[in-house]
């Protein structure tokens, strides 16, 4: 078990996650320069593969990290709403997003949706291989939180070790987004019963530390894109030097703060919608700008260029959904309510009353 924990400034946790979703935007518009016609497309894309290959152990591994520590205290202490949002909530989101990305971006458009056969349409969202695979993995690390919290805290972070090992050794074996799901396991783990450790870590970041950690996490990453795996070590580098780093850029750079925080709170629809708004804006520029196409320097900064448009064409279609009320189901949990009728006939059956719960965001 944490101790208590101290109230302390969580600025850069949120500084870290806007960071994070901007990386991970750009990392599929890194990935999406292979599927244009750009000029010299076969070098853009080699040299965008390995841009990625440097900045992945920081990616989603400091995003689970803040996650966890953003949900220390409801996991650690549950209320009445946690099992809803930690669990339900994620599930039921991925699912619902897996289902719209086969009907809008299928895997094999010509699988049908009523056999169960080995081209059945519901197979990558059962299997993990659709993109909102961090949902499941939320819901996931939640329960293997609340299930390993009668461990010591060492002996949690072991097991999950283990699974981040056998994550690299069977990647070729498993399905598409289930090795990540096993190898960011312990970020997650660490974030919620080390929440205390971590804040009093990254507090003493200092350019010298943050130059140290950076440094080692590159030569790492070197020798671990090199030999095409996954190293456990390179990614807790890549963590802290990258932690560390948003605590530097929080205390030198304040006008960022506000931005960050406001972007750290829209992270969910910039990162299902993304998927479906890169298509789009590729599609426009091969109709509308096929000048474009033919400059390697173009196709070069193509995908830092992009990031600010998809991440704004998210959020225009965020601030829709909410104004038509479909972000109820596309976004959250339904909130699934009786009629006024309906529940105080059920309350007075069963002869008491409930006080209002609020739910989690």
């Amino acid at each position: 078990m944490i101790t208590d924990v101290s109230q302390r400034d969580l600025v850069w946790p949120n500084f870290a996650k806007a960071g994070c979703i901007l990386l991970v935007v750009m990392m599929h518009l890194g990935e999406q320069v292979a599927l244009m016609p750009w000029a010299n497309n076969v070098e853009l894309a080699a040299a965008w593969h390995v841009l990625n290959g440097f900045i992945r152990p920081v990616r989603m591994p400091l995003f689970f990290l803040v996650s966890g520590i953003l949900a220390s205290e409801s996991v650690m202490r549950p209320r009445l709403d946690t099992q809803r949002s930690r669990l339900v909530r994620p599930l039921y989101l991925y699912f619902a997003w897996g289902v719209i990305y086969q009907v809008l971006v299928p895997m094999d458009p010509a699988a049908s949706w009523f056999e169960w056969t080995a081209d059945n349409r519901l197979l990558p969202v059962l299997l993990l291989t659709r993109m909102s695979w961090y949902l499941l993995a939320l819901g996931m690390y939640y329960l293997l939180t609340r299930i390993t919290l009668p461990l010591p805290v060492w002996a949690a972070l072991l097991l999950c070790a283990v699974l981040s090992v056998l994550g690299t050794m069977f990647e070729g074996h498993l399905s598409a987004h289930q090795p990540k799901m096993l190898r960011c396991a312990i970020f997650f783990v660490a974030g919620v019963r080390m929440k205390d450790q971590v804040l009093a870590f990254v507090e003493r970041a200092t350019a010298s530390r943050v130059l140290v950690l950076g440094g080692a996490y590159l030569v790492g990453a070197a020798v671990a894109l090199k030999s095409d795996t996954f190293l456990l070590p390179v990614d807790i580098l890549a963590v802290a030097a990258g932690a560390m780093l948003c605590m530097l850029l929080v205390r030198r750079s304040s006008a960022l703060i506000a931005p960050a925080s406001w972007l750290a709170k829209r992270t969910l629809p910039i990162y299902l919608m993304h998927f479906l708004m890169m298509p789009g804006l590729a599609f426009l520029l091969e109709r509308c700008a096929t000048p474009i196409l033919t400059s390697v320097w173009a196709g070069a900064v193509y995908p830092l260029l992009a990031v600010p448009l998809i991440v704004t064409a998210c959020l225009v279609a965020h601030g829709a959904l909410l104004r038509t009320g479909a972000a109820d189901w596309l976004l959250d949990l339904p909130a699934w309510r009786l009629p006024d009728t309906g529940r105080k006939a059920m309350l007075s059956s069963r002869g008491g009353v409930t006080m209002p719960v609020k739910m989690a965001a």
